[in-house]
């Protein structure tokens, strides 16, 4: 009970408290502002002053370089025995001098930067320092609302995998049913095989046999039919029969066919007489 007060009274003061950080982060925002406008004008005047003091220390290192580089000439010179071999090594002494200088000038600028860039980091953690209390509280009933949502789809997600492991423990007893069926059926397969290279076996023998049979059939055949061409018609009653048949319709045409011809040879002699008789009255009716 006493933490369920403490977030009711929590609760309630929490729209007040955000309402005075907004009033606070507005000042701090004009302050910014204003420290910015001050900022910009003191760097405008230091630019300005130290353009002035740049110009200065430029003309001031180059009459002292100038001035380096005489002394230098004059005291080298007597050394290298010459006044060119002098003003070469002074060249590049003061070359090297110079490239050491822009190194030492980068290194102080960057060195600034970084100093600047370390304030304004203070300033930054300082000011989220103060904003980061009042949205605690914000960010505490975000949280819980977002803890509510993923305890949802955890409980979801926990039912999902429920049915999915059911469905997973189901698949394996199939899979183990299916692997002891494929067991079975394969070493039915073993055993169809094995008689089936004894059927080749007998289908091979049995095909010779037929192979040799059908040779010998046709064989037979051939002397067969080479018997019933040397013999002829003996010992086929059918074609004795038909040829008997035909032996006496030949000549019961043959005969028929004498009578025939007597017959026709006694109508031509009629025939004669008569075409006589015509003849012998045609010309008796005419006399």
């Amino acid at each position: 009970l006493r933490l369920r007060q403490g977030e009711g009274r929590s609760r309630a003061g929490g729209p007040e408290r955000y309402a005075q950080r907004l009033l606070q982060l507005r000042e701090l925002q004009e302050q910014r502002e204003r420290a910015a406008a001050a900022c910009r004008e003191r760097v405008a005047a230091r630019r300005r002053v130290g353009e002035e003091r740049q110009a200065r220390g430029q003309a001031e290192w180059a009459a002292f370089q100038a001035r380096k580089k005489a002394v230098a000439l004059s005291s080298l010179g007597r050394r290298l025995g010459g006044r060119e071999a002098a003003a070469q090594a002074v060249g590049r002494i003061q070359a090297r001098e110079r490239d050491k200088e822009r190194q030492v000038c980068e290194a102080r600028v960057e060195n600034i930067k970084l100093k600047h860039e370390i304030q304004h980091l203070e300033t930054i953690l300082k000011a989220q320092g103060e904003l980061v209390e009042g949205q605690h509280f914000m960010d505490f009933e975000h949280m819980k609302k977002e803890n509510q949502k993923h305890s949802k789809k955890i409980d979801d997600l926990n039912d999902e995998i429920l049915k999915l492991k059911k469905k997973v423990s189901n698949a394996v007893h199939i899979l183990s049913q299916f692997r002891e069926k494929l067991h079975f059926v394969e070493a039915e397969n073993q055993g169809r095989k094995a008689e089936l290279m004894d059927i080749e076996r007998v289908l091979s023998r049995k095909r010779d046999i037929l192979t040799k049979s059908k040779q010998a059939r046709d064989r037979l055949r051939r002397e067969n039919l080479k018997l019933q061409q040397k013999r002829g018609l003996l010992g086929n009653e059918i074609l004795l029969r038909d040829f008997e048949e035909k032996v006496d319709t030949v000549e019961l045409l043959s005969r028929r066919l004498e009578t025939l011809k007597c017959h026709h040879a006694s109508l031509i002699l009629t025939c004669r007489g008569i075409q006589k008789k015509i003849k012998e009255a045609n010309s008796s009716f005419l006399a």
